[in-house]
């Protein structure tokens, strides 16, 4: 199970090619995050913000070479290292990206907010695009060994900076318990039930829509890259010009309009049977994807701000919510996959995905931050 990626093809080829175990796979994965991010948040409490992504940098150092040990070795004690593995990422998740959201959340500039996230994403896709071809040449002159190698100390080096960082301390008020009773209460339902929609639509485009590039290029990776790689020249320009228009007062309707083309493209992306018309959906529906996910995190963002002291407890509930809504639509499809085609993702995530426009309602009146 090589994770240089960690798409939905990664344990689709661990597991034999198997849809039904790929997604229960993940929805193990996503059960086990939510209470370890409540426990994570009440940990990192204690400790500061850069502090607690250095751990989490550790932990995504641990999946690295439980991955590597995994395909190294798939027979030996399996379940004992998928259970690591599982254990890794989890932490990994509650100890870096909290944190690093509830970091940037109070020190991205308030008017120029989208456009460094159009820049950050930017810049996230062309390693995306560059990073495999580099991984494959390595492979191809070395070994997975050595990549593994370079992955982790590239891991190291990203923990550099983080030294740097103000020692931002916060304190997460709510209870275990108390974090879900509140989550569905008045004031935060909005953020709770569009990053429900907002996670469960993201699913299918990390598992689902990678598995459906390896079944109709029948897994030749070079043909995928090729076409992977077009569609993220095309997105790097769009997103640069979407962060710069997200930063100005058309924010809430560019989410409106980014929401319902990227529905669309879903149900495009249902339809099409060829290469050329895969190709102008996945250019259509990346269209909408960065006009929605930009607006819509450059909204978090303000928003969690807003919250001043709050600003944890509002990060750590977004998260949750996000992962409810992978767990849900993880085991919806396993179930649906069964004996519906695989396209049938699609459709569901172009319904779920009308529901991300709730976070324009949401209303969370400015309070005085409180960091120390």
């Amino acid at each position: 199970m090589c994770l240089k990626r960690y798409s939905g093809t990664d344990p689709y080829e661990f597991f034999g090619l198997s849809l039904k175990w790929t997604l229960l796979w993940f929805a193990v994965n996503y059960a086990f995050r939510i209470p370890v991010l409540v426990i994570g948040a009440k940990i990192f409490s204690h400790i500061s913000l850069p502090t607690s992504m250095g751990i989490g940098s550790c932990f995504w150092i641990g999946v690295y070479a439980v991955a590597y040990l995994l395909d190294l070795a798939p027979d030996f004690h399996t379940w004992t290292f998928l259970g690591l593995l599982i254990a890794s990422i989890a932490l990994n998740y509650a100890f870096y990206w909290a944190p690093f959201h509830t970091d940037f959340a109070e020190f991205s500039s308030t008017k120029h907010r989208g456009s460094q996230i159009g820049v950050f994403y930017a810049l996230q896709r062309f390693i995306g695009m560059i990073g495999p071809v580099v991984g494959g040449f390595l492979i191809a002159t070395f070994s997975y060994g050595f990549v593994f190698g370079i992955g982790i100390i590239f891991i190291c080096a990203s923990m550099i900076p983080l030294a740097f960082l103000p020692k931002t301390r916060v304190k997460y008020e709510y209870g275990f318990l108390e974090t879900f009773q509140v989550m569905f209460k008045k004031k935060y339902k909005y953020l709770t039930w569009s990053m429900i929609a907002y996670g469960a639509e993201n699913a299918v485009g990390y598992i689902i829509w990678p598995i459906f590039l390896y079944l109709l290029f029948d897994g030749k990776y070079l043909d995928i890259g090729i076409f992977a790689s077009l569609l993220v020249v095309i997105n790097i320009i769009l997103q640069v010009i979407v962060g710069r228009a997200v930063d100005g007062k058309y924010k809430r309707k560019i989410i409106s309009f980014g929401v319902h083309v990227y529905s669309l493209g879903w149900i495009f992306k249902a339809l099409v049977d060829s290469v050329l018309g895969l190709f102008l959906a996945s250019t259509f529906h990346g269209f909408g994807a960065i006009l929605m996910s930009t607006s819509v995190d450059t909204m978090f963002y303000e928003k969690a701000a807003d919250s001043g002291h709050y600003v944890d407890e509002f990060t750590v509930i977004r998260e949750i919510a996000l992962i409810i809504g992978r767990f849900s639509i993880v085991l919806v499809l396993a179930f649906l996959t069964i004996f519906a085609p695989i396209w049938i993702a699609f459709i569901l995530a172009a319904f779920v995905t009308l529901g991300i426009s709730m976070l324009t309602k949401l209303n969370i009146k400015k309070e005085v931050h409180s960091f120390s």
